[in-house]
């Protein structure tokens, strides 16, 4: 790796030769000097994972350094300035992560981090339904990290070393807070199309639901590709139309566009609307619903029989905060918490809405708490950010 560090070096940026001797390239250490590259901005979709990925690697003892390229003029600047910015650094890095799509990091920044010979690893949380994003780029990292299977294969494809790992979720952010338990389904987040539709099964079944969405509140409906606009939705579709599961989330986002009125929320004496929580009272929340609704279905694909399934950080925050969550049965995620004990999955629309009832009868409080602890601590000793990293770090350093 060294050799081929520095005669590649040569090609990309041979100014830096002098600057740099990867101390990163011996023996791996336990406490690792990491340098992630995050577009962090104030919103759910980037703070996860500083409350996540970010907390439990420092627990850990890792270093970590965060580069922004928001901070920049432009996203073109941040992309000079980071390969200087990594040689200059003492002490060096060992690793390199980022989640970006290259859109924000571009692959000749990519090639000459490799041609400098620091090891690098790409997260790709949305590889399922959008693996094109990190297409340019992934081919150059040392490893990629997928958190759905399904399309391992185009990555293969592309020439890369792929690992699967799916969401976990962080023990120490997530600890159940047990008070006054709520009979009720609880949904935390956007209800955008096809949401509407698993709410208002249980909902047009008098089982009382509460909606954590200040989003779906203020409209009662969302959609979430109602915001692109014509072109952007052209290319969208272009790239869905590239591979297989692409195809069917463009299939389902024509159909759910026909039908657009059956996604959204239907107002009734069983729906309570609550504006979407802070960050430190979801566990809260969780861990007091008598059930959580987990809804697997990829956006769109719940009007596919059958949909297409992905498992997202949720999955792993309700059990992690404690909470009994109800989803559809897949085999990926009954493989995590055992149905029955763990968990309580539903194979058709009638066992969501019969199982639903059964859980929220009062009298199967004790059930319910059982459950709840056996979720927690599988969680906790099967689920965790740390733990998914350090069997990333075992495929990439080979320990």
């Amino acid at each position: 790796m060294l050799l081929y560090g520095l005669f590649n070096i040569y090609y990309f940026c041979p100014e830096l030769i002098p600057l740099y001797l990867p101390s990163n390239l011996q023996t791996l250490r336990k406490k690792l000097n990491i340098l992630y590259y995050f577009a962090g901005k104030d919103s759910f979709m980037d703070q996860w994972q500083s409350l996540h990925i970010f907390d439990e690697l420092e627990r850990a003892g890792h270093v970590l350094t965060i580069f922004n390229p928001l901070t920049y003029q432009s996203i073109e600047e941040a992309n000079e300035r980071l390969p200087a910015f990594i040689i200059k650094s003492k002490p060096a890095f060992d690793l390199f992560v980022n989640p970006a799509p290259s859109i924000l990091l571009f692959k000749i920044t990519v090639q000459k981090i490799r041609a400098i010979g620091l090891p690098s690893v790409l997260i790709c949380f949305d590889n399922l339904h959008a693996p094109f994003i990190h297409k340019e780029i992934a081919p150059y990292f040392d490893l990629v990290w997928l958190t759905s299977k399904e399309t391992d294969y185009l990555f293969k494809k592309w020439g890369c070393t792929t690992v699967f790992q799916p969401y976990a979720a962080n023990p120490q952010f997530l600890k159940p807070m047990y008070r006054n338990e709520i009979l009720k389904v609880g949904f935390v987040g956007n209800v955008y199309d096809d949401r509407a539709q698993r709410i208002n099964l249980l909902t047009n079944n008098s089982v009382p639901c509460t909606v954590y969405s200040t989003q779906a509140a203020g409209s009662g409906s969302s959609g979430a590709g109602n915001r692109l606009g014509v072109m952007e939705t052209v290319s969208l579709l272009k790239n869905l139309s590239l591979f297989g599961f692409g195809r069917k989330v463009a299939y389902g986002r024509i159909i759910n566009r026909i039908f657009a009125e059956r996604n959204k929320l239907v107002r009734n004496e069983f729906l309570e609307m609550m504006p979407s929580p802070p960050f430190d009272v979801i566990n809260s929340i969780y861990s007091d619903h008598a059930l959580s609704l987990n809804i697997t279905e990829l956006r769109n694909t719940y009007a596919l029989k059958p949909p297409v399934h992905k498992l997202h950080l949720r999955t792993f925050e309700i059990a992690m905060s404690g909470g009994l969550q109800i989803a559809p049965y897949v085999e990926e995620l009954a493989s995590y918490f055992e149905d029955g004990e763990e968990i309580v999955l539903c194979r058709d629309d009638e066992e969501f809405i019969s199982k639903s009832r059964f859980y929220l009868q009062p009298e199967k409080a004790s059930l319910r708490s059982s459950m709840k602890q056996k979720a927690r601590l599988r969680a906790e000793t099967e689920h965790t950010w740390i733990l998914r990293f350090n069997h990333v770090f075992g495929k990439l350093f080979g320990e």
